[in-house]
């Protein structure tokens, strides 16, 4: 099953087109079910976000004593957690010689520390809970993103230099200058020996049912509720829904993958997608290890159960980009490379069975977001810029975030601390960001199609509205059978223009990251906090069915 059913009209399941692995074992139906709120509701800690994030404060908080009500737009795991690959490593790709650069042996060591953390305590959770999860120990490889037969392999080997960051920061690790992964790659292997994996829906699906048959005295959850606003009194802080309702709490977390904000955080951060593919192998073809190169972007690799027992899916990721900023016949391109790539390194791998894509926000300076929101609130906090490791990131947050509502120290608070200054060495990158994002506004006069004629079926394209809509840009999608929605192009986020995304049927700005359902306009990822405008009937009537 690659692509959507038709019962998930809206993306309330899954935030893109294409379908993620995880579920040919673990189904949409084993999900647990919560309600749509329909009443005023108070809680210690309010979390607006059913990702591992949200799903990790609200688990940490209960166990901490604090009462939760947590509300989702969709159906819970919808974002990206769900359409991860389910890494949990140490082994951050910003490379620890660079981590040492901007944040000193101290910043550095503490980096890897809260990983590490991050990747037992899941294993913890999942054991203390009985949650079968595929969990597993396993040691992760980084090799060079080329062959030591290519000419290019000097000066792209950068692990020597990793080695020696290690060393300084004490951190277990095997070095091996000549050595052989897969049948196409010859060189340096470095090991880090004590990472981890699992299957993330299920481990969180797990999650929530313990909150939710376990500690109902102190767990609420509502899905099919959006946050329309929120205001911090000082003393509480007080959410409104779209339906009318609020939410009161203490504490309030957004874990919405980007905080739901106008700027501040959001333009220290940059917006990618980046692919997956699961190819069916012969079970134990692949050694049960994680492995990434040292390509910009990266490849990255690890395998999972397959339904059936005589196989596994090999999984492969990679092929970053901007989000918007490919052209349609580009996207179904990186699934074609990742596909070469783990043939030519795994020839024993069958056939392609799943293939999506997701979202990695990148912060400016290497290290997340998880603390106190930047400005004038004091009880609402944020935890964002995942930089690929969002998995680690969010059961990171369940410990560093409940620690900052429960007034206790927690080591990792500066670091990650979302008010923290610019290093000197990430300006120049932040500034470079801000100039892309800025020259993607040149899109109010563009236009992707000069007709409607010209937009293929079960496509879409942006198109200026003519003297009827002042000229302003139309995001136009056509069905199957030939039937035109027309939506507002501009994100109501910061008024960029919207693209179209090929692979997961989506409106995508290029701008800050946000994403609407291609069909309806609804928001599926945020900054904005609410989908495209109809600009027609046939686009209201897409917008009529539940609005979350």
């Amino acid at each position: 099953m690659e692509h959507s059913s038709a019962d998930d009209f809206g993306m309330n399941r899954t935030s893109g087109y294409k379908q993620p692995v995880w579920i040919s074992t673990e189904p949409y139906s084993n999900r647990p079910t919560f309600p749509k709120l329909n009443r005023d509701v108070k809680a210690d800690v309010v979390v607006v976000g059913g990702g591992i994030a949200g799903i990790s404060v609200a688990y940490e908080a209960v166990k901490k004593g604090l009462s939760v009500a947590l509300i989702e737009a969709r159906d819970t795991l919808s974002g990206e957690t769900g359409r991860t690959s389910g890494h949990l490593a140490s082994s951050l790709d910003d490379r620890f010689y660079e981590l040492i650069k901007a944040f000193g042996e101290d910043g550095a060591k503490k980096a890897f520390d809260s990983h590490q953390y991050a990747l037992e305590r899941v294993g913890e959770i999942s054991k203390a809970e009985g949650i079968d999860c595929e969990y597993r120990n396993l040691p992760g490889y980084v090799i060079v993103e080329v062959p030591d037969t290519d000419p290019q392999y000097s000066k792209k080997n950068d692990l020597p230099d990793e080695v020696e960051a290690l060393k300084k920061l004490g951190i277990k690790h095997n070095y091996e200058n000549k050595g052989k992964i897969g049948e196409a790659y010859t060189g340096a292997i470095l090991e880090f020996p004590h990472q981890a994996t699992f299957h993330p829906t299920k481990y969180l699906n797990g999650i929530l049912k313990v909150l939710k048959e376990k500690h109902s005295n102190q767990f609420q959850a509502y899905t099919h509720t959006r946050m329309k606003s929120y205001k911090d009194l000082g003393d509480a802080v007080i959410i409104t829904t779209e339906g009318g309702n609020t939410v009161e709490g203490r504490h309030m977390l957004m874990a919405t993958n980007v905080p739901l904000q106008k700027a501040e955080i959001i333009i220290k951060e940059a917006y990618y997608r980046t692919y997956c593919i699961a190819m069916r192998a012969p079970k134990g073809a692949y050694k049960d290890v994680l492995l990434y190169d040292n390509g910009d972007p990266y490849v990255y690799v690890r395998k999972t159960a397959h339904p059936d027992p005589k196989y596994e899916y090999l999984v492969v990721g990679g092929e970053d980009h901007k989000v918007g900023q490919e052209t349609s016949e580009g996207y179904g391109k990186h699934y074609q490379h990742l596909e070469a790539w783990t043939r030519a390194h795994y020839p024993f791998v069958e056939e392609t069975e799943f293939r999506w894509s997701g979202q990695i926000v990148e912060p400016n300076d290497y290290m997340a977001f998880i603390g106190q929101n930047t400005g004038s609130d004091k009880n609402v906090y944020v935890s964002t810029g995942d930089s690929g490791n969002g998995l680690t990131h969010g059961v990171i947050a369940g410990r560093l975030i409940t620690d900052l509502m429960t007034d206790v120290q927690n080591p990792w608070a500066s670091l990650y601390s979302p008010s923290r200054k610019p290093k000197p060495r990430t300006i120049p990158e932040e500034i470079s960001e801000n100039v892309n994002q800025n020259l993607q506004f040149a899109r109010y006069i563009k236009t992707d199609v000069s007709d409607i004629e010209s937009i293929p079926r079960c496509s879409g394209a942006v198109m200026h509205g003519g003297l009827s809509k002042l000229g302003k840009p139309i995001a136009v999608y056509k069905d199957g059978e030939g039937n035109i929605s027309k939506f507002s192009a501009i994100c109501p986020h910061l008024k960029g223009v919207v693209a179209w995304n090929a692979s997961e049927m989506s409106w995508d700005c290029p701008v800050h990251g946000s994403r609407f359902d291609g069909l309806t306009g609804k928001c599926v990822m945020g900054p904005a906090i609410r989908g495209l405008a109809a600009e027609d009937e046939a686009a209201e009537k897409a917008q009529a069915g539940e609005s979350g």
